[in-house]
C-alpha cells in the first residue's frame, strides 16, 4: 500500500541520516584527537629548554604543568566527548522524534486520506443514492406527467365525444323541432284543406239539395198540374156526359160533382197538408243541415284559430329560442373580450394555446369559482386563464332571467385571440 511504502522509504532515509551523523561525529572526534596530538607535540617542542643544565624542580613543576595541562585537556575532551554524545544523543533524539512525527503526521496524513476517501465514498455513495433517486423522481415525475397527459387526454377525448354526442343530440333535437314544426304546419295545412273540403262539400251538398229539392218542387208543381188538368178534363167529360144524359141525370151528376169536388178538395187540401209536412221537414232538414254546417264551419275555423294560434306560439317560442341563442352568444362574446383584457402571457408560455374553464357566477356576475376543465398542458397557462376570469368579475350579466340562467355556471373556452 502507498501508506506503507512511505513508512519504509522514511525508515531507510532516518537510518541512512543516523549512520552520516554517527560517520561526521566519528570523524569530527578522529580530527579532534589528530589536531590535539599534533599540538602537544608542537607545544612539546616549542617549550624544550635548550639548556644543558636543567633544574630539576623546574622540570618537576613544568612536568606538573604539563600534566594538569593533560589533564585539563581530557576533562576539555571529555567534557567536549560528552558534549559530542549530548549533541549525537540530542540529534538522534531529534531524529527518533522527527521520525515518529513524520509516522505520526503519516498517520494522520493516512487516517486523513482514509477518511477521506470514506468521505468520498460515502459522498459517490450519497451522490449515487441522490442520483438513483433523482432517476427514480423523474421516472416518477415522468410517470406522473404521462398520466396527467393521459388523463388530459382522455378527458379530452372524453369532452370531444361529449361535444359530439352533444352535437348530435343538438342535430337530432334540432331535426325533430324541425320535423315537429314541419309536422305541424302540414297539420296545420291538413286542417286547413280539410275545413276548406268540408266548406266547399257543405257548399256543394247544400246546392245539390237547394237543386233537388227545387226538382222536387217543380216536379210536385207539374204532377199537381198534371192532375188538375187531368182532373178537370175528367170532370169536363163527366160534366159532359152528365150533361149529355138525360137531365134525369143532373142531379146525380151535381151530386157526383159536388162529390168529386168534396172529394178533389179533400185530395187538394191533404196534398197541401203534405206539401206542409214536407215543406216543414225539408226546412227542418235544410236547418240541421245549416246547423251541421255551421257547426262544421265554426269547427274548421276553431281549428284553423288553433292552428294558427299553434304556429303563432311556434314562431314566437322559435323567436325567443334564437334571441336567447343570441344572447347567450353575445354575451359570450362580452365575456371573452373582458377576460382577454385581464390576461397576460406569462413567461415561458407559447401563445396560441386553449383550455376550458367552468365558471360559477352570481345574478351580479361576481364570479365565485373557476376550475379547470380542458387543461392546455401548460399549467403556467391555465392558472393565468384562471387569474383573469377572477380579475375580470364582475363579468357582464345578462339582463334576461333565461339567458342569465344558462350563465350562472357555464364552460368557457379560453383561447386569446382566437
Amino acid at each position: 500500500m502507498p501508506s506503507e511504502r512511505g513508512a519504509q522509504q522514511q525508515d531507510l532515509i532516518a537510518t541512512i541520516s543516523t549512520i552520516v551523523v554517527h560517520a561526521l561525529v566519528g570523524i569530527f572526534l578522529l580530527l579532534n584527537l589528530s589536531l590535539s596530538n599534533t599540538s602537544h607535540q608542537e607545544s612539546v617542542e616549542a617549550e624544550a629548554i635548550p639548556a644543558e643544565v636543567v633544574d630539576e624542580v623546574a622540570i618537576r613543576e613544568e612536568l606538573e604543568q604539563l600534566a594538569e595541562q593533560e589533564r585539563q585537556r581530557q576533562r576539555a575532551e571529555a567534557e567536549r566527548q560528552a558534549q559530542l554524545a549530548q549533541a549525537a544523543r540530542e540529534v538522534e533524539e531529534r531524529r527518533q522524534a522527527e521520525i515518529r512525527r513524520q509516522r505520526e503526521e503519516e498517520a494522520k496524513r493516512q487516517a486523513e486520506q482514509a477518511r477521506h476517501e470514506a468521505e468520498e465514498r460515502r459522498q459517490a455513495e450519497a451522490e449515487k443514492r441522490k442520483a438513483a433517486e433523482e432517476a427514480q423522481r423523474r421516472a416518477e415525475e415522468e410517470r406522473r406527467q404521462a398520466e396527467e397527459r393521459r388523463t388530459v387526454e382522455e378527458q379530452r377525448r372524453a369532452e370531444e365525444r361529449r361535444k359530439v354526442a352533444e352535437e348530435a343530440r343538438r342535430e337530432a333535437e334540432e331535426q325533430r323541432k324541425i320535423a315537429e314544426r314541419r309536422k305541424i304546419a302540414e297539420e296545420t295545412k291538413r286542417r286547413v284543406e280539410e275545413a276548406r273540403k268540408a266548406e266547399e262539400i257543405r257548399k256543394v251538398d247544400e246546392r245539390r239539395k237547394v237543386a233537388a229539392a227545387e226538382a222536387k218542387r217543380k216536379a210536385e208543381t207539374e204532377a199537381k198540374r198534371q192532375a188538375a188538368a187531368e182532373d178537370a178534363k175528367r170532370q169536363a167529360e163527366v160534366k159532359r156526359k152528365a150533361e149529355a144524359a138525360a137531365e134525369a141525370k143532373r142531379k146525380a151528376a151535381e151530386e157526383a160533382k159536388r162529390t168529386a169536388e168534396a172529394k178533389a178538395a179533400a185530395e187538394a187540401k191533404r196534398k197541401v197538408a203534405e206539401e206542409a209536412e214536407k215543406r216543414k221537414a225539408e226546412e227542418a232538414r235544410k236547418a240541421a243541415a245549416e246547423a251541421e254546417s255551421k257547426r262544421k264551419a265554426e269547427e274548421a275555423k276553431r281549428k284553423a284559430e288553433e292552428a294558427r294560434k299553434l304556429a303563432a306560439e311556434l314562431a314566437a317560442r322559435e323567436a325567443r329560442e334564437q334571441f336567447i341563442k343570441e344572447a347567450v352568444l353575445r354575451h359570450a362574446a362580452m365575456i371573452k373580450q373582458r377576460v382577454e383584457r385581464n390576461w397576460s402571457l406569462p413567461m415561458g408560455s407559447s401563445a396560441g394555446q386553449s383550455c376550458t374553464l367552468r365558471i360559477s357566477m352570481t345574478p351580479s356576475g361576481v364570479v365565485t369559482d373557476v376550475q379547470i376543465v380542458q387543461s392546455s398542458g401548460d399549467t403556467a397557462f391555465d392558472n393565468s386563464a384562471i387569474a383573469a376570469v377572477q380579475k375580470a368579475s364582475p363579468l357582464p350579466a345578462p339582463s334576461d332571467a333565461e339567458v342569465l340562467a344558462k350563465f350562472r355556471t357555464f364552460n368557457f373556452r379560453f383561447k386569446p385571440g382566437g
